[in-house]
């Protein structure tokens, strides 16, 4: 099967065999470059030189977050120097291209004091209507858990009867985040 399709993909295939002669690992650029060989031919560039303005539309017209793009332009930034390490360009056009500034998610975390505050919130909340009493005390229950024994959001929702050990006041959690269980104290 052609992995690429465009006039650069002789060159990439040169490109791959010399990061493997390396040792790399190449999934993730086999994939940023496929990004920019669909956007060559999808822009029906036959041959030629790219000058920066090309890669700045490029950086524009991909419609992915921020990281994203900054990682395809990060790995033609090194295709290109390998093009140029081989003669084959005599400057790296993307040399000066700006990388995007990418959202950062910052946690923002409550102190005790605010965390006992939107406890009790929740809980004076509780509508005592039956239609909805149920509904609100589980969710009352689920922020407690988290609150109080640093459940992560999905975890409560997966929380089987089986897994609270009332002899030893514990939550078993099976099969984490990152495929561990825990043992949580209550």
């Amino acid at each position: 099967m052609k992995t690429f399709n465009s006039f650069l993909a002789p060159l990439f295939e040169q490109y791959f065999v010399y990061r493997k002669n390396l040792g790399y690992a190449s999934k993730s650029t086999l994939a940023h470059l496929k990004v920019f060989d669909r956007y060559v031919t999808d822009k029906k560039i036959e041959s030629g030189l790219f000058k920066p303005s090309f890669f700045l539309d490029l950086r524009a017209d991909l419609k992915m977050e921020a990281r994203s793009v900054n990682r395809v332009i990060s790995s033609l930034r090194v295709f290109f120097q390998f093009l140029v390490r081989n003669d084959i360009y005599e400057k790296n056009p993307l040399r000066d291209i700006p990388s995007l500034l990418e959202n950062e998610i910052i946690p923002f975390l409550f102190s005790p004091e605010q965390v006992d505050q939107l406890v009790k919130h929740v809980c004076k909340n509780i509508r005592q209507d039956k239609r909805f009493y149920l509904k609100d005390l589980s969710h009352y229950m689920a922020l407690l858990l988290i609150a109080r024994c640093g459940l992560r959001i999905s975890e409560p929702l997966r929380l089987m009867r089986n897994q609270y050990r009332q002899g030893e006041k514990t939550l078993y959690i099976e099969k984490t985040k990152f495929k561990k269980d825990r043992l949580i104290p209550v």
